[in-house]
């Protein structure tokens, strides 16, 4: 075992000291290397059983001090950053050579890093725009729509296109508490305020929160969550959803990145001001997404690829339910350590599950392709400018959902 601990053969050292371990466990020299070459070889909750071993047994001053200074590693790999530290320090007070004293001093530095890292963390944010948007309730600009029953029909102008200038809001809430370094709890809190100026009968606000468990690697990341969300439409219940949602991050080699998430929802509308068809809308999602990222240089790349089925609650609410399969690509560039410009475009299929009670005739399918400009501006560390346009096109098999929208806003989100 020591002859391979000494070239460098950890795996091959660790195999031997597995096999012999009952017979020689307890032996100072054997629990020595056993416990080095599980350390290195990525193993160290076994190698603090067999550093502290050493540590308690040893008569040799030189093997007890060698085993309380790996003994100190193993506690900070495993993170135990008290017991760590203590030894550590045990070892400094008896002046080691000074290679071994700078070594110490550097641990003790990231022990102190890692322990403020590790401190919970209470952050908030606002951001803010204003902006134009040409078609706040992404309509039609037909005003009149041929129906299969009655023929043609006038639409109300609340149900075509209106443009309008808005400004939106959003407060931020974020707590992270961890528990180690690779395992945390976060809570989220989100106020969103979208204010159309000319009208309120499509001004929205939206409150969600979120728990969340996180745990992993610097390779694997998981998170498990709870999701809740509340939409208002012109300050009257609209819209509530419950959701349950996982995600799988892998860092890859070379600035690539792999993610896979899942999602459950329990989606519901209000029915509070008397309008019982709105039950008809109520419907569980279980949506599925992939995602790549990949940085390299200046530029990151993202592509996100996902799909949804949407099951109505009741069956009467049958054309309700539906299946929708898209892909997103994002491409940023860092110009510098201030300036981000960016380019997102998204394409997006739905099919409904059955004929629409108006087109009685048609089962509806949708097709959207949305594209946006924008640019970060890091202004502060803790202030950013931001600014982006966007077009959107639905297109659709019912006359009456063909939109297109065009949306300009610039603002700010300052973090505290």
């Amino acid at each position: 075992m020591s002859r391979l601990v000494n070239a460098g053969d950890y795996a091959g050292a660790l195999e031997i000291g597995q096999r012999n371990r009952d017979a020689f466990e307890g032996e100072p020299q054997f629990d020595f290397y056993y416990g080095l070459a599980s350390l290195e070889a990525g193993n160290p909750s076994e190698s603090v059983y067999a550093f502290e071993r050493v540590v308690a047994s040893a008569s040799s001053g030189l093997l007890r001090e060698r085993a309380r200074l790996e003994l100190a590693r193993a506690y900070f790999i495993t993170n135990n950053l008290p017991a760590s530290e203590n030894l550590f320090n045990r070892v400094l007070a008896t002046n080691p050579p000074e290679n071994v004293r700078q070594n110490i001093e550097a641990f003790l530095q990231l022990i102190e890093a890692r322990r403020t890292a590790q401190a919970p963390v209470l952050r908030w944010s606002i951001a803010s725009q204003l902006g134009s948007d040409s078609n706040i309730n992404s309509a039609t600009s037909s005003g009149l729509i041929d129906t299969p029953l009655i023929g043609e029909i006038e639409l109300d102008p609340a149900g075509q296109k209106t443009d309008d200038n808005y400004s939106n809001t959003l407060a931020t809430l974020a707590y992270n508490y961890p528990f180690t370094r690779d395992r945390s709890f976060d809570l989220s809190m989100n106020l969103n305020h979208l204010n159309n100026f000319s009208t309120d009968q499509f001004d929205i606000d939206t409150l969600q929160g979120e728990a969340a468990y996180n745990w992993g690697d610097e390779s694997n990341r998981f998170r498990h969550g709870l999701t809740y969300s509340k939409v208002n439409l012109d300050q009257n219940g609209f819209q509530s959803a419950i959701a349950a949602n996982s995600s799988w991050q892998h860092a890859g080699d070379d600035g690539w990145y792999q993610t896979v998430a899942g999602s459950y929802s329990r989606i519901r509308y209000d029915i509070a001001d008397g309008s019982t068809l709105n039950k008809l809308r109520d419907v569980n999602q279980l949506l599925l997404s992939g995602g790549l990222t990949k940085i390299e240089g200046l530029y990151t790349h993202s592509l996100n690829l996902y799909h949804a089925d949407e099951n109505p609650v009741r069956s009467a609410g049958r054309h309700n339910g539906r299946a929708f399969t898209g892909f997103a690509y994002s491409l940023l560039y860092r110009l510098n350590a201030q300036h981000t410009p960016y380019l997102r475009a998204s394409h997006q299929k739905v099919s409904h599950d059955s004929e629409h009670p108006v087109f009685f005739d048609t089962t509806r399918h949708d097709q959207t392709d949305s594209v946006t400009l924008g640019w970060f501006y890091q202004y502060r560390r803790d202030l950013m400018i931001t600014a982006q346009t966007s077009f959107t096109r639905n297109d659709s098999n019912i006359p009456l959902f063909d939109y297109r929208r065009f949306k300009y806003q610039a603002g700010f989100r300052f973090q505290f």
